[in-house]
């Protein structure tokens, strides 16, 4: 340490007047970007059978309602996935983040369309099998409920009986 910092000074002088050589940033050819995209097309099928005669209007009534209900399913996946809705212990769909506007409204709408669905189902079942409504609607949430995909809202049922709101774990 014989020189201290008498060194730095004249470096810094020196350093002052010089500049670095320029950086070009431009490319000589344009960038490409490759992107892997999806894209969903629903087709959402308007019940016409009364202009088409009475002829095969039970088939094609099933039809539309099925396709209809696919194109649902999709909607109300993508409606799990945000965490609006969740599958409740008697077999329905309940709304558990409400939202406003147009989404919202396509929620409700979605949600109150499905259940009526799955209402219909279950009547139906506890009809044909002649047990409760209540017993199918258990049985219908019990299998929901192993459905649904991790991370989802699910109503877990409680040693006393009750049911509390909780996401799915893996099993």
């Amino acid at each position: 340490m014989k020189y201290g910092f008498r060194w730095l000074v004249p470096l810094l002088a020196f350093m002052e007047g010089c500049s670095l050589p320029p950086v070009n940033l431009a490319t000589p050819k344009p960038m490409q970007v490759d992107i892997k995209m999806r894209v969903d097309v629903y087709q959402y099928a308007a019940n016409n059978n009364a202009s088409e005669g009475k002829k095969n209007s039970k088939e094609k009534t099933t039809s539309a309602e099925e396709t209809l209900r696919s194109n649902r399913r999709a909607d109300i996946q993508a409606f799990k996935n945000a965490q609006y809705v969740g599958e409740g212990h008697e077999g329905l769909l309940r709304i558990r983040k409400e939202q406003p506007g147009d989404l919202g409204d396509r929620i409700r709408k979605t949600v109150e369309a499905e259940n009526a669905d799955r209402s219909t189902e279950m009547t139906a079942t506890s009809q044909k099998e002649k047990i409760p409504l209540s017993e199918v609607q258990n049985r219908q949430g019990e299998a929901n409920r192993i459905r649904a995909f991790k991370g989802e809202w699910i109503e877990k049922p409680q040693p006393n009986g009750t049911f509390i709101w909780a996401q799915k774990e893996v099993q």
